[in-house]
């Protein structure tokens, strides 16, 4: 049975509406507020959640604007639902529905009021609407008894806006432990590993100092790499606002992914990378007991910047991308512990441990990986400019240049057997990824598309060829089941030589869209207008539709 499933345009109908609530508020040194904004979706409708399975699904999110005197701690979203669609095949989707809440947690006093926009897109089980925005306010005011009573104020409902694949496919224990792995091979680069022996002089140095007195003073050195590491991943979070919406213009994307490239230079030896040597040898001067510790692993990150750096503004811009506070902590506090693990062993030991292997052209090898990894991660922020199948495509030439280069090529560690077969092993498992990455894993579309303009209908109508127009929208679920089902049929594909086939990208909602939209009366999408070769209006068709019923409504009255 076919299911039509339609992405209407605004509508009167009002499916989601919200109103504030204050859950607690503490005073004394530290005042604290928490707030709840509690969210209605009418019956028959549901949201996606703040982290949606597909990527092109449009997530959930509260955005708050900093208030004056307060700073905003955290917001936290409900766990979703999962649910299958009967349009979405087997594959549950996480979502919201009914009432949920979306907690805020503010510290400081309170502000006179706080401003935020909850976007999001509504859906039943066979229509969605475009994305929306609700406008939320919160207002406090003054009682005669000089405690503060809230005021809500929140809009009502429109009518109803890699690595990333890895968190979302594995979760976010897997993610972590990979991280972990990541800071763990930072300590192999060039700038990092010589510092490894200078820290097991200091902690064996200790003189008098117990095992167990060493050992405390290497955790508190590894806690203050975290403490570091993490407050720059929780501020790039925090940034996300500012940074996610920069992401949206296409000079932001070609400048970010020309500084990793800039810095994957700096990793390829092309230039170095230096930090002034009075600052390092300031910050990097040893001081005793715990403190000193502690203050050693804060300014281990500018000691080793050099190397570090690069890798380090890579995951801060995914991570500001994401403007995830707890994936941002988290995230950086892993790689942090797997950087400065380590040196909790390697200080146990330090009496024992006479010397390190030493440092060399493995270390520079290893600086290369690290510059292909760079690489790597420009391609990934050019996707959405390049398109995915570029991007894939580059991806897999970066892939197999890699192993080639570092496998085969590069002479770092020949005299050394157990470094040569490490080498070997990660060119071919390069090489594998590269042949893994080129092959398409969606199908391509059978229909080669032109952009619409109401002149190429004229065009169409003059030549006596009937033409297809295909208003679609990127936000639109069903949109994406017709490119992936309907418009791949290679019998679909032959038949649409007939005809000028024209597609209608409504994404952003233009004046000309909407005038478009106003004079071919389309309410929604997807729709699909069908014309004879007169230029008449033959059929169309909304919502989802099966290569065979669009087989029927091209063949009948064309």
């Amino acid at each position: 049975m076919a299911i039509s499933l339609l992405c209407v345009a605004p509508a009167s109908a009002k499916t989601v509406s919200a109103e504030w609530r204050l859950v607690s508020q503490a005073d004394g040194e530290t005042p604290r507020i928490e707030l709840a904004l509690d969210v209605t979706i009418e019956p028959g409708w549901h949201v996606n959640s703040d982290e949606p399975d597909r990527p092109y699904l449009i997530p959930t999110t509260l955005e708050i604007d900093p208030p004056a005197g307060a700073s905003l701690e955290a917001i936290g979203y409900p766990k979703p639902i999962l649910r299958k669609l009967s349009f979405a095949g087997d594959t549950p989707l996480r979502l919201f529905e009914g009432s949920f809440s979306v907690t805020v947690e503010l510290v400081g006093e309170a502000p006179a009021r706080i401003d935020g926009r909850l976007r999001y897109q509504a859906c039943s089980d066979t229509t969605c609407l475009p994305p929306d925005e609700l406008e939320v306010g919160y207002r406090f005011e003054k009682t005669a008894h000089d405690s503060t009573a809230p005021i809500a104020v929140a809009g009502t409902g429109g009518d109803g806006s890699s690595f990333e694949r890895w968190l979302r496919d594995f979760g976010l224990v897997p993610t972590l432990f990979l991280a972990a792995l990541f800071g763990l091979a930072l300590n192999l680069t060039p700038c990092v590993y010589p510092l490894i022996s200078v820290t097991i002089a200091y902690f064996g140095g200790q003189s008098g100092a117990s095992t167990g007195r060493v050992l405390l003073l290497a955790t508190m050195y590894a806690l203050g790499i975290a403490l570091t590491f993490s407050v720059m991943g929780v501020a790039a979070a925090l940034s996300g606002g500012l940074f996610g919406g920069a992401l949206q213009h296409p000079g932001v994307l070609v400048a970010i992914s020309g500084v990793l490239v800039m810095l994957a230079a700096s990793n390829f030896g092309l230039y170095e990378f230096r930090m002034p040597s009075a600052l390092t040898q300031r910050v990097g001067r040893a001081s005793g007991g715990l403190v000193g510790a502690l203050a050693m692993g804060l300014t281990m990150g500018i000691v080793a910047a050099p190397c570090v750096g690069p890798i380090v503004v890579a995951l801060l811009l995914f991570v500001a991308a994401r403007q995830d506070v707890m994936l941002g902590f988290s995230l950086f506090f892993a790689l942090a512990v797997g950087m400065g693990a380590p040196y909790i062993g390697l200080a146990a030991a330090a009496g024992s441990l006479k010397r390190l292997p030493r440092s060399g052209e493995w270390l520079a090898w290893v600086e290369r990986l690290f510059g292909f990894v760079l690489v790597g991660m420009a391609i990934y922020f050019l996707a959405p400019i390049i398109g995915d199948r570029i991007a894939s495509l580059a991806l897999a030439g970066l892939a197999a240049g890699a192993g080639i280069y570092l496998g085969f090529v590069d002479a770092s560690g020949r005299g050394v057997p157990a470094f040569a077969v490490v080498k070997r092993g990660v060119g071919v498992t390069a090489m594998v990824a590269a042949a893994w990455i080129a092959v398409p894993h969606d199908v391509e579309s059978a229909i080669v598309w032109q952009p619409f303009e109401p002149g190429a209908l004229a065009d169409a109508r003059e030549a006596g060829r009937p033409a297809i127009v295909d208003f679609t929208a990127s936000w639109c679920l069903p949109c994406r089941e017709n490119d992936r089902y309907t418009f791949t049929d290679p019998t679909v594909g032959a038949e649409a030589d007939r005809f000028v086939m024209l597609r209608a990208d409504v994404t952003e909602m233009t004046d000309q869209i909407e005038h478009w939209m106003e004079r071919y009366e389309v309410l929604g999408v997807p729709t699909i207008v069908f014309y004879d070769g007169n230029g008449d209006e033959a059929s169309r068709v909304v919502g989802f539709v099966e290569p065979t019923r669009f087989l029927e409504l091209m063949r009948a009255g064309t």
